[in-house]
């Protein structure tokens, strides 16, 4: 990779015009489109996912994936009916050929999309089912992926008043991320936890959640997430 890079340095050619239909790096490129679209750079995301050529991609994982980032975008710019069709298409047709997180995260995107809809008992049965393939199934997926899915999770359940189960599964995405010492998504996992003790009545854990969660975006530099977060802390003791 290295060599690719310098050759490509010296001839003036981005690295992943070269190498996004290759089957090692699409993984690579899928998951800059991943870290976009958890940033909200949606257009970006979308720039990016449009220069693959789908009927060159070589396995069902690099399809799956696929189809799964488009229908997040989807979700993003309200065509629901098409992110539905495209969650689908990897639920059905990719669902015996592997057990990877995809399935798991596939199921949040139709969750998502139903919430889109308003359609909460159908967002929350997905949500379910999203629980029960991470339970049941050995699901195969990066530590970073498994913070995406827990931190989807828990906004999710927050969201569907389901106050207990966001704090859950917030718990779960903690977990991991003390595990890896990152800081990926955990001012957001902190921040949902304590939003939902707080409307359990849970006052001093929900301070203490918020309180990580403001010095996590204080160390990220979010000056949108602090401000909220401070907002909330002084509703707090007020």
């Amino acid at each position: 990779m290295n060599i690719l890079t310098s050759l490509c340095a010296r001839l003036d050619i981005p690295v992943d015009r070269i190498i996004e239909n290759d089957d090692v790096s699409m993984t690579v490129f899928f998951d800059q489109i991943s870290l976009m679209l958890v940033n909200h750079d949606f257009e970006g995301a979308r720039k990016k996912l449009n220069r693959v050529k789908v009927k060159k991609l070589q396995n069902d994982f690099d399809k799956q994936h696929y189809y799964y980032l488009l229908g997040m975008l989807q979700v993003a710019s309200d065509q629901v009916d098409d992110a539905i069709f495209n969650f689908e298409l990897i639920l059905t047709q990719f669902s015996t050929t592997s057990a990877n997180i995809y399935l798991a995260m596939t199921t949040i995107g139709m969750a998502l999309a139903y919430e889109k809809r308003g359609d909460t008992e159908k967002a929350l049965q997905f949500v379910g089912r999203a629980i029960h393939l991470i339970d049941d199934k050995q699901l195969n997926g990066g530590k970073r992926q498994w913070i995406i899915l827990y931190h989807e999770i828990s906004g999710l359940y927050y969201r569907l008043g389901q106050y207990r189960r966001a704090i859950s599964m917030a718990g779960r995405g903690i977990k991991i991320c003390r595990e890896e010492q990152t800081l990926f998504l955990l001012g957001g996992l902190y921040m949902t936890r304590g939003q939902a003790q707080a409307k359990l009545g849970q006052g001093d854990v929900a301070q203490e959640s918020l309180t990580v969660a403001l010095s996590i975006y204080k160390i990220m530099e979010d000056d949108t997430a602090q401000e909220t977060l401070s907002q909330e802390l002084s509703q707090l003791v007020e």
